[in-house]
Parts: C-alpha cells; sequence; structure tokens
C-alpha cells in the first residue's frame, strides 16, 4: 500500500474516533467500561435512560470505528475497550498539546490584563 494511500486511511480512522468520542453516551460507555474493564450489553443499557436498542446503535457506531470488541459467550455480549485503536487520537492530541497550551497561555495572559485595566479605571 502506497504512503498517501496509508496516510488517508489513518486520517479517515482518526476522523471515526472524534466522531465517536463527540457523542456524550459514547463518551460514557468508554467510561463505564474503562472502570470495569468488561461489560454485559444489558449492564451497559441500565446504566443509561434510553432503550437497549438505542445502546446497541451507540455500541455499532464504537465497534464500527474499532473502539470496542465484542465477545460471545452463549447468549451473552461482553463488550470491552479496544484501547490499541485509541492510541492515534491520544498521539494527535498529545502532538498538538503544546500549540493549545501556548494559545491558552495567550489568552490568561491577555485575560489578566484585561481585567487589570478594567480595575485601575475604576475609582
Amino acid at each position: 500500500m502506497s504512503d498517501k494511500r496509508a496516510k488517508a486511511r489513518e486520517e479517515q480512522q482518526l476522523s471515526r474516533t472524534f466522531h465517536c468520542l463527540a457523542d456524550p453516551a459514547r463518551r460514557k460507555i468508554l467510561a463505564l467500561l474503562r472502570e470495569a474493564g468488561e461489560l454485559q450489553v444489558g449492564q451497559l443499557g441500565r446504566a443509561f435512560s434510553m432503550t437497549q436498542n438505542g445502546v446497541s446503535k451507540h455500541l455499532k457506531v464504537l465497534e464500527d470505528a474499532g473502539l470496542v470488541a465484542r465477545r460471545v459467550d452463549g447468549r451473552v455480549h461482553w463488550i470491552s475497550v479496544s484501547w490499541s485503536a485509541l492510541q492515534p487520537a491520544y498521539t494527535w492530541l498529545h502532538f498538538h498539546r503544546h500549540f493549545w497550551n501556548e494559545r491558552l497561555e495567550a489568552f490568561v495572559d491577555y485575560s489578566k490584563q484585561q481585567t487589570s485595566k478594567s480595575g485601575k479605571d475604576k475609582p
């Protein structure tokens, strides 16, 4: 596979990961799985105020992105996080962290200056 094609696949996977993480319900599912390690689909369903069908739709999105794995034991479906699939997103965020930190520090400095100026104008 060419480097260009591999890079395009990586970008597509990164987009799918961030799409999954953009939804609060899917983030909650990942948080529950992080704490428990592995949960039955029914256990995840009870943690939400939505139908089992709704939870299943979120799990499908997470599975399609490769962020969770399903293990079937008879009629019981167990879900766990695929940590290696989250690594590219972590790497991307870590790489860009210094840029955001610089911008946030500049914003804090600007905010302090504005607060200081508004305080001096008062009698």
